[in-house]
């Protein structure tokens, strides 16, 4: 039976809160991915303590690659290469583009989440995050209809 479900303004590294819970005895794993058409990503990921599911964490965010396509609306050989060079680069980064929400089944992840703050891990992370919502007006829509499903399998 769900708790709660928590939404997380203050998460500007998507990356970053994985690894916090991972160091405070979270195992989290991705249950989910999807590129979406506007080259933003949804992932799903369920954090367990102690063999037990406390939560379902939904984030919706750019990454690295969105910078590559957010220059250009065509892909010529030039846009190709450089997808490629990001892939075996050693920047990875996703940053949410709406809150990131917890459906959480116990209070362990709401207490360990409350205060939780970061930081943008690239200096430009505020002007892309501003180029995806203005080219996406309804971008808030797309984390509420998988948090609309998921209640419906815990109803």
């Amino acid at each position: 039976m769900v708790n709660k479900i928590i939404e997380l303004s203050n998460v500007k590294d998507l990356n970053a809160l994985v690894k916090k819970l991972s160091e405070l005895g979270f195992l989290v794993e991705m249950t989910s991915h999807t590129v979406l058409e506007d080259y933003s990503e949804i992932a799903i990921f369920k954090a367990m303590r102690e063999g037990r599911l406390v939560a379902y964490i939904i984030s919706h965010y750019i990454t690295q690659y969105y910078r590559a396509v957010s220059e250009k609306h065509d892909y010529d050989d030039d846009s190709i290469k450089k997808l490629a060079e990001l892939k075996y680069s050693s920047e990875k980064w996703s940053i949410p583009v709406n809150p990131v929400y917890i459906i959480a089944f116990n209070n362990i992840i709401i207490e360990t989440l409350s205060n939780y703050n970061d930081e943008y891990s690239v200096q430009d992370a505020e002007h892309l995050i501003e180029v995806y919502r203005s080219r996406n007006p309804n971008y808030k829509l797309i984390p509420r209809v998988i948090i609309a499903k998921y209640m419906e399998l815990f109803e």
